[in-house]
């Protein structure tokens, strides 16, 4: 797990990427769907290295998941096969049994290429129902979102 301290505003948790080949369309653009998947893996990487807790650890250890409740994305520019990108990550709300994530991809150059909202909640795999996040995992997403939201 890393220390939210090493988070800021300016600084959130990102996960770098280069678009590979298989990723795009004919013309070497990414497909559109692909993004989503961009989303999910920056969003696995923030809990097993921020919150220290895999999704994998959550469904056989206690009996959680953690399925998308809406996921919204918006693009402002084109992605390539071959460019290197990064994902930032930020939490805008924690709730009983929800979390909402921002994301935000950027090209090398550092312009916003896309940009997206992600909400999950917590739910008990045996009921299918939402329950309340659990403090261990509470805890560090609450840090982390007081470390890397703007003043």
């Amino acid at each position: 797990m890393t220390d939210s301290a090493a988070y800021t505003p300016d600084r959130p948790f990102a996960a770098a990427r280069i678009v590979q080949w298989g990723e795009c369309d004919p013309a070497g653009m990414v497909y559109t769907t692909q993004f989503l998947d961009y989303v999910m893996e920056t969003l696995e990487a923030f809990w097993r290295d921020v919150i220290g807790f895999s999704f994998l650890r959550l469904h056989k250890e206690l009996g959680l998941g953690s399925p998308t409740v809406s996921t919204k994305l918006d693009f402002q520019r084109a992605l390539k096969g071959g460019d290197p990108f990064t994902v930032e990550l930020r939490v805008e709300k924690l709730s009983r049994a929800t979390i909402t994530y921002d994301f935000k991809g950027r090209n090398a150059a550092g312009e916003v290429c896309f940009t997206g909202t992600h909400v999950s909640c917590i739910v008990d795999e045996k009921i299918l129902k939402s329950v309340e996040i659990p403090p261990h995992i509470r805890g560090p997403i609450e840090a982390y979102r007081q470390a890397t939201t703007p003043a």
